[in-house]
């Protein structure tokens, strides 16, 4: 390979590098976990998180209709652990709810890992429809 191609390729591997880091936010320990996903259902919010091995009794939430603060603990794997990726022992995670709740009104449900607590909205989304008459 001829330089001026050399040097193009190492430009290019370059830009690709900074286009992939534009994905990573920056993280800080133990604050993106368990990963956490909302979703708006016009009069209600839910929100999923998973937790993998967390028994719904080691689960413990608290809201005040601002903030949601979900407490456990996932039990440490038996036996002498020679490698781990898997995060385990207590966590603790607070979020802001996107939009105002109703203080207390969570209903959760624990499926497959993924737990679901559902709020009642404070002011319900409504869907407008438009009509076009002239």
């Amino acid at each position: 390979m001829t330089e001026p191609m050399l040097s193009r390729l190492q430009h290019l591997m370059t830009v690709r590098e900074e286009v992939e880091s534009l994905g990573e936010l920056p993280r800080s320990p133990g604050t993106d976990w368990p990963a956490a996903d909302w979703v708006d259902e016009g009069t209600h919010l839910s929100l999923f998180l998973d937790v993998p091995g967390v028994e719904p009794e080691r689960l413990e939430m608290q809201d005040d209709g601002e903030t949601l603060t979900l407490a456990g603990e996932r039990p440490e794997l038996p036996g002498n652990l020679i490698y781990q990726e898997r995060r385990s022992g207590p966590f603790a995670r607070t979020l802001n709810f996107p939009e105002p709740v109703v203080p207390g009104s969570g209903q959760a449900q624990l499926s497959a890992g993924v737990l679901r607590v559902r709020f009642e909205k404070l002011h319900p989304t409504i869907d407008a429809v438009v009509s076009s008459e002239r």
